[in-house]
Parts: C-alpha cells; structure tokens; sequence
C-alpha cells in the first residue's frame, strides 16, 4: 500500500462527521484525505458511476481501490487505532455487516429527526460527469 486513503462520508451527519474527523491510522506515513460525499467531486463521480449510493454505505477508497459499507468500515478499522470493541465489531465480515447495517439505520433516523436531507447521489446530476 501506497499510503493514500481517501474517505467519502457525509458532512451533515453528526455521527459520520464525528468519527470521519476523529479517525487516526496506525502509521503517520499514510496519507488520509476527508472527502464531503454533499460535494461534487471525482471521487463522488466514480462512486457515481459504479451505482453506489451514499446514503447506504460510506466509501473507502485505498491506494486506488473502492470499499463500500460495512466492508469500508472492515478494510479501514485495521489501519485505525481503534479501540479493541470497534475492531471486534468491525473484525469479520458477517459481524461488520450487521453492526453497519445497525448504525446506517441509527444514522438514517437521525438525519429525519435533524430534517438533513439524503444527499441522493444516484438521482442528482451534480454527481455525473
């Protein structure tokens, strides 16, 4: 790996924005890059493209390589200094999809009661090259 990793989250989500900011990798010699999924950009173009939608799933980009949803999560806790209950709970496949599929409900919940709109890339031509 060459180091470079690219976080696609959303902003207005406090719980998004609360762990994306607060995210710190194992080694200082990776490069992490904080990416608002409510901005056009390339990075929400390709995710675009690939017919990922956001509102499901964070996105991981690594050394060139698209992680979405709970395997994002999966591939990025290991690089992390997470503590040892998020690395359990992000730790294996099965396991990871559920406590994502959990905390993306929690998530959703939480941006109706805030009235944050979906950031609906897969219908809003901002995100289309």
């Amino acid at each position: 790996m060459t180091g470079k990793i690219e976080i696609l989250y959303d902003d207005q989500c406090p719980v998004c924005r609360g762990y994306c900011t607060k995210v710190r990798l194992k080694e200082d010699a990776h490069e992490i890059t904080l990416t608002d999924a409510r901005k056009p950009g390339a990075l929400m173009e390709e995710v675009t493209a690939q017919g990922l939608d956001i509102d499901e799933g964070m996105v991981v980009k690594i050394d060139g390589k698209i992680y979405y949803g709970s395997e994002a999560m999966r591939v990025l806790v290991p690089l992390t200094k997470a503590g040892r209950v998020q690395r359990l709970l992000f730790g294996t496949k099965n396991l990871s999809a559920a406590v994502y599929g959990f905390c993306k409900t929690v998530r959703n919940i939480l941006l109706r009661a805030l009235r944050i709109r979906k950031i609906d890339n897969l219908k809003d031509p901002r995100y289309r090259s």
